[in-house]
């Protein structure tokens, strides 16, 4: 699917999202990971769909197993367990559902604007700065952990204690929203009141997904992450293998097409050829010079 991004690239989509319930939600004040959290209680017995939800990571991972910790109460981390009828092959959507309803979430619950989706599932500003990330894991032949991480507070900083450049925040100086940060209990208002808006969001597009044998275009939910998503329209680097260093030779450049039914990305490359790529990262260039120059 291609689409015109004459039109601006985070307004509202045209389709309404479907609405679900909030599954039960567990809150804990710190934990290694939420994914890991959910983990233990599906092994434990608990019934899905749950969610778990917490101030503090110490051990999470984001996509392509990298690791990161979140500060203390500057962040939202949280995951739903979901049991599904869909076969693995069928649940390729599942984690673009993730992002579509985090990015609502946030617009609904802060009227933070100029957010969207750096393909597949990352939360970016029109900028490239990241504010959040998305992981999905397969439990079983059934089961899948949905978990998302938002930084609300900045600055955020690497293992190092050095601020990380490519991050943005919520709340704070340099933050997406002006004012004072909040704190104490209105901070972890917030985070609530942003977890409840996410998994609602989230089980309206799952329950969507699987009534329509995970198709997205049936379900509308292709539609509204191509309008939410920044990449389609733009100068890309592919790096097939994930690592974005300069020195990587498997990179190659190209434009930004559009996303076809299994959620891959269709890049064009410099010769005019069409690719469907669905592994490795992909990483944003400043302008169509940009990708022809290399920076």
């Amino acid at each position: 699917m291609e689409t015109d991004r004459s039109r601006d690239p985070l307004a509202a989509t045209t389709t309404p999202a479907p609405r679900g319930p909030v599954p039960p939600l567990r809150e804990l004040p710190r934990v290694g990971s939420t994914q890991d959290e959910a983990a233990a209680r599906l092994s434990g017995g608990v019934g899905a769909p749950f969610a778990v939800l917490a101030a503090e990571q110490t051990a999470g991972r984001g996509r392509l197993g990298r690791p990161f910790s979140s500060p203390a109460e500057g962040s939202l981390a949280l995951t739903l367990a979901w049991r599904t009828p869909l076969p693995p092959t069928a649940r390729s959507w599942f984690p673009f559902a993730v992002g579509v309803a985090a990015v609502d979430a946030v617009r609904s619950v802060t009227g933070a604007t100029g957010v969207g989706l750096k393909w597949p599932n990352d939360l970016v500003t029109a900028e490239g700065r990241k504010l959040g990330g998305i992981l999905a894991e397969a439990r079983g032949a059934d089961a899948v952990l949905l978990g998302i991480g938002l930084n609300l507070l900045g600055p955020v900083r690497g293992p190092d204690g050095a601020p990380v450049p490519v991050a943005t925040w919520l709340y704070g100086p340099d933050g997406l929203l002006p004012g004072p940060s909040p704190t104490g209990a209105a901070t972890a208002a917030l985070r609530r009141a942003l977890a409840e808006e996410m998994l609602t969001g989230l089980t309206g597009e799952l329950t969507a997904l699987e009534a329509n044998g995970g198709r997205a275009r049936a379900s509308g939910l292709r539609d509204r992450y191509t309008m939410t998503c920044l990449t389609v329209g733009r100068p890309v680097r592919v790096h097939p293998l994930g690592a974005t260093g300069a020195e990587d030779p498997s990179a190659w450049d190209g434009l930004a097409r559009g996303v076809d039914e299994a959620g891959r990305l269709l890049v064009e490359d410099t010769r005019g050829h069409r690719h469907a790529v669905d592994v490795g990262d992909v990483r944003h260039l400043r302008s169509p010079e940009a990708a022809r120059n290399g920076s």
